[in-house]
């Protein structure tokens, strides 16, 4: 106890002694602070976590100088911090997304033109029960989810939705990218969610959660068992949305 109150006494006669350092932590407490809220509800949460438990036992463990376990910290420190790099990949992937994304024109979705159809064959695909899955891009490319599927380079229609998502038509299966206001392609493959939200969900939702937490686009999915819309976006999920809502969020 003696040991970690002079740690204390020294902790603070420090940053009494030098003010830059009380603004260095509070740089420091709003990065931890919206970090917190960026990862709040995703499986990374776990990690913070994790890295918060072995930052507590390294702290207690150089404190009261716990060699062995300071030597496990050494050997294997980096190990494991290249470990949870690999493991949390898509994380850090839409956490650089979410930084290189903060634009002028962040929000701005879809011009008036294309929501108007898009939302009338979302709420007939709706009212028939027809599965769909249409993302439509901002910032983040998805040129590369593009080559999955069908190039069409196609104006966004009521009719031209209808025909590409009818259960027999042979582009049903696969999601449609909405690229600059036109359909630039069809039956395209989309990234699974591996987080434990997806396990709640049929394939087609879970590829837009997929592609929610690897891009900013925003994710139209309507199921076929139900005919309910859901949006995606950011790695979230919003149930029962109603045409009205969808329409406001293109505006």
């Amino acid at each position: 106890m003696k040991l970690i109150q002079e740690q204390l006494r020294f902790l603070v006669e420090r940053l009494l002694h030098d003010p830059q350092h009380i603004f260095e932590i509070l740089i420091l407490a709003v990065i931890v602070y919206y970090s917190f809220l960026f990862i709040r509800g995703t499986r990374a949460l776990a990690l913070l976590r994790g890295a918060v438990f072995l930052g507590v036992l390294g702290g207690v463990a150089s404190i009261f100088g716990l060699d062995t376990i300071n030597l496990l910290y050494s050997k294997f420190g980096q190990s494991i911090v290249l470990a949870l790099i690999i493991l949390f990949a898509p994380e850090l992937r839409r956490a650089l997304t979410e930084i290189g994304r903060q634009t002028l024109f962040k929000g701005i979705i879809a011009a008036r033109p294309m929501a108007e159809p898009l939302c009338e064959a979302v709420r007939i695909m709706a009212s028939r029960q027809t599965g769909a899955l249409i993302a439509i891009e901002r910032s983040v490319g998805l040129r590369g989810y593009s080559l999955t599927g069908v190039i069409l380079d196609a104006e966004v229609t009521t009719p031209a939705l209808l025909n590409i998502f009818f259960p027999k038509a042979p582009l049903h299966d696969g999601g449609v990218i909405i690229e600059n206001g036109r359909i630039h392609a069809a039956a395209c493959v989309f990234p699974l969610s591996s987080s434990p939200l997806s396990q709640l969900m049929g394939t087609r939702h879970r590829a837009a959660l997929g592609l929610s937490e690897e891009t900013d686009a925003l994710l139209i999915c309507v199921s076929e068992e139900t005919g309910k819309i859901s949006l995606f976006e950011n790695g979230k999920w919003f149930q029962g949305v109603s045409v009205g809502e969808l329409d406001q969020r293109l505006k």
